[in-house]
């Protein structure tokens, strides 16, 4: 019965990195081999995949444009959220509740369904061709997961930390800062990973507010590379897939526990 669970799972877990494995193998193999041989191991190693590509698809460009959204968007909601969430869980005031029902209402609506009043939004405000432009709309999507889980974190404190920093002399800055923001890192380094994953895989409100080249993200300028090169050629598809999605494998392969903790976080929301 065990060793057919374990060959269940295995199974799954096969089928889960089998693009990853496609992916790369379709990178390292030339025009005719993709076509011959689309799923086995290439029988040349077409290195000079990525030397065409990176000729082709301005990587460093569009890979700058991405570490901007995703960073920004990143110390925006962090430092945002935070104060949001120690507000919300610590402190007591008229419309507590009815802000955390405010905030909760952000996970339940999609992206698609506010693209064209963000879209006019982001036009009044004279900010579409700059990076605020997609910085500010990821912060506003990012927040309400991220209020949530530091809400359930620092809930789960006991309010004693605050009651003797108190008698020490501190405010409510002081103890934020000295005492609640080192307890809470381990949170704001989930939260760091899941919004990086989030922001740099993003592409309709980044393919809409980031159109131009100057401020694509890699996930339009690959969309953007695929119009131009067409499915004549898969190694180069490939390749620039997995240029693309690098910086995605090794973010979560050094982050994964904390993901996990982030799905087991909410258990003690109450």
């Amino acid at each position: 019965m065990k060793n057919g669970i374990r060959l269940f799972w295995f199974v799954v877990g096969c089928t889960f990195l089998f693009p990853l494995y496609w992916m790369i193998s379709m990178s390292l193999k030339s025009k005719s081999e993709a076509y011959v041989n689309p799923f086995g191991l290439p029988k040349a190693w077409a290195w000079n995949n990525y030397i065409e590509v990176l000729s082709k698809y301005d990587f460093p460009l569009y890979f700058k444009n991405s570490v901007i959204y995703t960073g920004g968007t990143i110390v925006i909601t962090l430092v945002a959220g935070t104060m949001l969430a120690y507000c919300l869980s610590r402190m007591s005031w008229k419309f507590n509740g009815a802000a955390l029902f405010y905030v909760s209402l952000g996970l339940i609506v999609p992206i698609e369904v506010v693209v064209i009043p963000l879209f006019q939004l982001v036009k009044s405000l004279h900010i579409k061709d700059t990076y605020f432009a997609l910085i500010l709309p990821y912060t506003g999507f990012s927040l309400a997961s991220c209020v949530l889980m530091l809400f359930a974190f620092l809930r789960s404190l006991p309010k004693e930390l605050e009651e003797a920093a108190c008698i020490d002399g501190t405010n409510v800055y002081q103890a934020f800062f000295r005492i609640i923001f080192p307890i809470v890192r381990p949170a704001l380094m989930t939260q760091s990973v899941l919004i990086f994953m989030r922001v740099w895989n993003e592409f309709p409100l980044a393919f809409i507010l980031g159109a131009r080249d100057q401020f694509r993200p890699l996930t339009v300028g690959l969309h953007s590379f695929f119009v131009s090169v067409g499915v004549s050629h898969w190694g180069h598809i490939g390749a620039a897939m997995m240029l693309t999605s690098l910086p995605t494998i090794i973010i979560y392969m050094i982050g994964n526990e904390k993901i996990e903790n982030a799905l087991t976080a909410g258990a003690i929301l109450k």
